[in-house]
């Protein structure tokens, strides 16, 4: 499968309209499935695309449980505010 060029912003403007509930299902979907080119990044999303077998929910029509809804915001958080190495 192609990879594609993905921002962390992007990642994270996903993953945050994702847990507001206006991401649109197919863009959730397509963040899920469609590899992206930079390695740190696609871990996320493959983290991402795991968290409903890793945090499963019993909740009806939910993604994960709220522990992975916490390790979304967290993946939101360094993201937007990734660690300058020293």
């Amino acid at each position: 499968m192609r990879k594609i060029d993905r921002s962390s912003g992007e990642i994270a403007d996903t993953i945050e309209r994702f847990l507001d509930g206006i991401c649109r299902r197919w863009d959730w979907d397509d963040f899920c499935t469609v590899p992206i080119r930079d390695p740190q990044l696609d871990a996320i999303r493959l983290r991402c695309a795991g968290l409903s077998q890793e945090f499963p929910t019993a909740e009806k029509g939910h993604y994960c449980s709220k522990a992975g809804l916490e390790v979304l915001r967290q993946m939101v958080r360094e993201l937007q505010h990734p660690k300058i190495p020293n």
